[in-house]
């Protein structure tokens, strides 16, 4: 399991879950006289199968997954994989990234080359030595064939015999497997073959971030982004493993430049869609410290203070409906034409029951936004509000 990887929606984890069901291609005949699979016949068509589930999974995944697409951000995430790369003569296996829609902490890779990482992980990230090393781990699990690694082995603890056998742990480090089947020896083996490669990927993947001149130490800052997602104590764990491994390694002194603010410059439109989702789906811690990272990058965003508010105002907690109106209000100063937060300033004086306020802030959309979509919805508030006010005591 990879080192980012963390608990995926319901959608995705059908997809990321699913048990691999075709190895009963590979059964074996036990009759006297039987043909049985060479070593190298049986390497063969496991690298078969697992190229053909690879890509089952990740058709699943675009259908039942939204992906991100950001050309810029795809280009940037290209760059520092070639970087990484730059001395591996191995570019057959030349990995291409994959940006899942999602607030969850999680990312996995293929034995194909894909590399899927979530929004919810790639928007926690605050520099880019934090995404090389996340790179680095999954590029080695790819030019390494631990995939394949995995699948042999499972097959040798089945004595041969693949009648029934199901390659469920083939692709272990993106997912959470189920215990492997067998005896607690067998489960002991997989689990041993588990750690050893994670531990292969830690170690290769620092020594490429190292050669490629990132500075390891702002990369190991990805585990304090980590730790609200998982269980402190295993993020602490693996910290402490692979700073054990840096301890003993050649530095160059120097390290290649981190900019903060450029990075987070650059993942300035993915912030702001992770931000709509974590409103959208109700996440409001994460949702604020999303929104607090841009608008100090930022302090006069328009959206931002719009997006901001409707945090507030769909929280609906003690005081949230000053801080929805503030920040509604800083909008519309920052951005006299945007007509959203004037939508929004119009719901929040409904709800308090000014209907003259709300009235002029809902006409006030519609005029900025003749043709909107949601219009048919601001005049029924727009009458609501004249039925209200034709009813007050003069």
């Amino acid at each position: 399991m990879s080192i980012f990887h963390r608990a995926q929606t319901a959608e995705c984890a059908r997809a990321a879950f699913m048990v691999l069901t075709a190895i009963t291609m590979f059964s074996g005949c036990t009759a006297p006289g039987a043909l049985r699979f060479t070593e190298e016949t049986r390497i063969e068509r496991l690298t078969q199968l697992l190229s053909f589930e690879a890509r089952r999974e990740q058709a699943a995944i675009a259908r039942q997954c939204v992906l991100y697409r950001d050309p810029q951000m795809e280009r940037f995430i290209e760059q520092v994989i070639v970087t990484l790369m730059t001395d591996d003569p191995n570019q057959v296996y030349m990995p291409k990234v994959i940006l899942v829609k999602d607030t969850t902490l999680n990312a996995y890779s293929f034995p194909d080359g894909a590399i899927y990482i979530h929004t919810g992980l790639l928007a926690r990230l605050e520099h880019e030595s934090e995404l090389a090393l996340l790179l680095a781990h999954e590029i080695v699990h790819i030019t390494r064939q631990h995939a394949l690694q995995v699948a042999t082995l499972s097959q040798r603890e089945a004595d041969g015999s693949f009648t029934g056998r199901e390659l469920s742990d083939s692709l272990s480090w993106f997912r959470d497997m189920a215990p492997a089947q067998g005896n607690s020896g067998s489960m002991d083996t997989m689990q041993d073959l588990r750690r050893s490669l994670e531990q292969d990927a830690d170690r290769a993947g620092l020594d490429m971030l190292i050669k490629a001149n990132y500075d390891p130490y702002k990369a190991f800052e990805i585990f304090e982004h980590l730790k609200s997602g998982a269980g402190a104590e295993e993020t602490d764990e693996r910290a402490d493993r692979m700073s054990k491994m840096l301890s003993s390694a050649a530095l160059d002194a120097a390290g290649r430049p981190s900019d903060p603010i450029a990075f987070s410059k650059r993942l300035h439109p993915l912030l702001v869609s992770q931000l709509e989702l974590e409103i959208q789906r109700g996440e409001w811690e994460s949702a604020l410290g999303c929104a607090r990272r841009l608008l100090k990058e930022d302090p006069e965003n328009a959206r931002v203070h719009y997006l901001l508010g409707e945090l507030y105002r769909q929280r609906d907690e003690p005081g949230d409906e000053h801080r929805a109106m503030g920040h509604h209000d800083r909008a519309i100063v920052s951005d006299p034409f945007y007509p959203e937060p004037r939508k929004a300033a119009g719901l929040l004086y409904l709800k308090q029951g000014q209907a003259r306020a709300a009235r002029t802030f809902f006409q006030n959309a519609l005029d900025l936004s003749p043709q909107s979509n949601d219009n048919a919805y601001i005049r029924n508030y727009l009458t609501q509000c004249s039925t209200l006010i034709e009813g007050e005591t003069p």
